[in-house]
């Protein structure tokens, strides 16, 4: 590459880089979810949170700088049906080191300064998720040439990246009970699951009707059906955490609490049933997908990482809850398929990192 290398690689830089971090932060919540079961588990943890936390700052770098040389190139990404979906992936993956942090922190750091740290990602990945979701969403709106080819899974990203609010939300709440940041944490966080979990509803019939009726999108946006298993994976994390902070704010008596353990569970489960089919189907699609046309690698790749990941830590977060062997199975299988995805994307990234081939115009 010429020695004017370094401005290409900040304007032709991809809104998406931060699903890489946030690919490699959910090992870490992984790895805790299975550290019974996981020889050196500890190590592993704060190795990857190590790993992605270099990656952040990495990123962040020409991510920002992108903003204030090449406006016009962000600007024309932003109005892009394709491009603006992965904006979001900087403050949802802010949320998931957060998260990632929770877990690993306590190994290295005093839980006050761990605390501290996860409040101050959670309030700019907050505040970051609701701007970029109300931007690209009125942007959508607002495009008249908007064609339903342009329909993909990524489309999920904007609204559903509300989520990923209550999962660190929750556990804020409960580190700062008693205190004025205690609500802020615990309210914003039920605002945000409603916010979320409508949207999904919304978007993802959207995008349903397009797989329907419509061509399946290119192959380079194939990875993309990978992400429709996130949300519900999500979900069935917050159905079993949010039990304590709502007896906690909502001053449940002892028998409600019982009668919420039991709906969480079920409900837990129930909606990991959705993310576990829409794995199956994920995975019958590519494979379908492949047949007919190479998967060419493209960014959209570290699509298969953190729903992959997040679907471990659904399994896990379950099999603890419920106790039944069939989840453990299911949970350390998918996190050597996870792995070996990771692994996979991740070297096909840093070959075309080194080459410099990944900062070319991107489409």
């Amino acid at each position: 590459m010429s020695h004017n290398a370094k401005p290409d690689i900040v304007r032709n830089f991809a809104p998406g880089w931060y699903a890489s971090v946030m690919g490699t932060a959910v090992i870490v919540i992984a790895f805790y979810v299975f550290r019974d079961v996981i020889p050196l588990a500890d190590v592993w943890q704060l190795l990857f949170l190590a790993l992605s936390g270099i990656m952040l700052i990495v990123i962040s770098i020409p991510w920002t700088l992108r903003w204030f040389l090449y406006f016009d190139q962000v600007r024309q990404d932003l109005q892009h049906p394709v491009s603006a979906a992965f904006f979001p992936t900087m403050p949802i993956s802010l949320i998931v080191w957060g998260i990632a942090l929770e877990k690993a922190g306590p190994l290295f750091l005093p839980e006050p300064t761990v605390h501290a740290i996860m409040q101050g990602l959670w309030v700019l990945g907050t505040v970051g998720i609701a701007l970029f979701a109300l931007l690209i969403l009125n942007t959508y709106f607002y495009k008249e040439d908007m064609q339903w080819k342009m329909a993909n899974l990524g489309w999920l990203i904007p609204p559903v990246s509300a989520l990923i609010v209550p999962v660190l939300g929750g556990s804020l709440s409960l580190a700062y009970a008693d205190t004025a940041w205690g609500q802020v944490n615990f309210y914003t966080s039920l605002i945000y699951l409603g916010v979320g979990s409508l949207l999904f509803i919304f978007v993802t019939a959207t995008v349903f009707s397009r797989y329907l009726f419509h061509e399946l999108p290119p192959a380079h946006l194939a990875p993309t059906i990978w992400i429709g298993i996130a949300p519900t994976a999500i979900l069935t994390i917050i159905a079993l955490k949010i039990v304590k902070p709502l007896a906690f704010y909502f001053q449940a008596p002892e028998g409600t609490i019982k009668a919420m353990n039991v709906l969480a569970k079920a409900g837990g489960v129930s909606l990991w049933g959705f993310a576990f089919f829409w794995l199956l189907l994920a995975m019958a699609l590519i494979v379908l997908h492949h047949r007919q046309e190479r998967l060419p690698f493209a960014m959209s790749w570290w699509a298969f990482t953190f729903p992959s990941g997040a679907f471990v830590v659904a399994t896990g977060v379950v099999y603890k809850a419920v106790h039944a062997p069939f989840f453990r199975a299911v949970g350390l299988l998918a996190l050597a398929g996870f792995l070996i995805i990771w692994a996979v994307v991740g070297w096909q990234t840093l070959r075309r990192v080194v080459s410099g081939e990944i900062f070319a115009k991107h489409g």
